[in-house]
């Protein structure tokens, strides 16, 4: 064994990592936006059943969120995985790379759509790009360090986002 595949092995994932700075950056997004459409994108508040849809649809996608970040964090034991630098693919990591930072993007959707303001769509892509060149360059890059060509093998079956076979 090499020198530096045993310093590898000794190595521990970051607890956290970009983690907490992702999470502010979103909910700091859609507070913005929350404050802007009650003034200066007021123009885009939805009324009537649009209002109804957006709040339903919403509020469904934050209970679809909660539930995948129950099945991402509490039921595949992922800070054990984190703790041993263990790379998990099996449950709802065969499915998605990232479903804790999904769950929080979903959720992120959900509350923007029960702002009701058709303005504050246009954070949903924002959201997307910042959250994919973020984990692009910290977690996918520190797990192929770790991992080497078996992250890669399983970045070429699993999605990075959504829980979707890849064709």
């Amino acid at each position: 064994m090499s020198l530096k595949s045993d310093q590898k092995k000794h190595q521990k994932m970051p607890t956290y990592g970009a983690a907490p700075y992702l999470y502010i950056t979103l909910l700091v997004l859609n507070l913005t936006g929350w404050l802007l459409s009650q003034s200066v994108l007021e123009s885009g508040l939805l009324k009537g059943g649009f209002k109804d849809l957006f709040y339903l649809i919403g509020f469904l996608l934050m209970f679809v969120a909660a539930r995948i970040q129950w099945l991402s964090g509490v039921k595949s034991f992922i800070s054990t995985s984190i703790q041993t630098s263990e790379l998990k693919t099996t449950g709802i990591y065969a499915r998605t790379r990232n479903p804790i930072y999904f769950s929080w993007w979903l959720s992120s959707i959900g509350i923007t759509l029960t702002m009701h303001n058709v303005w504050l769509l246009l954070l949903i892509p924002i959201q997307w790009v910042i959250l994919t060149i973020v984990i692009r360059i910290t977690d996918e890059k520190w797990l192929y360090e770790l991992h080497g060509e078996a992250y890669m093998d399983y970045c070429a079956r699993v999605n990075r986002w959504f829980p979707l076979k890849k064709i």
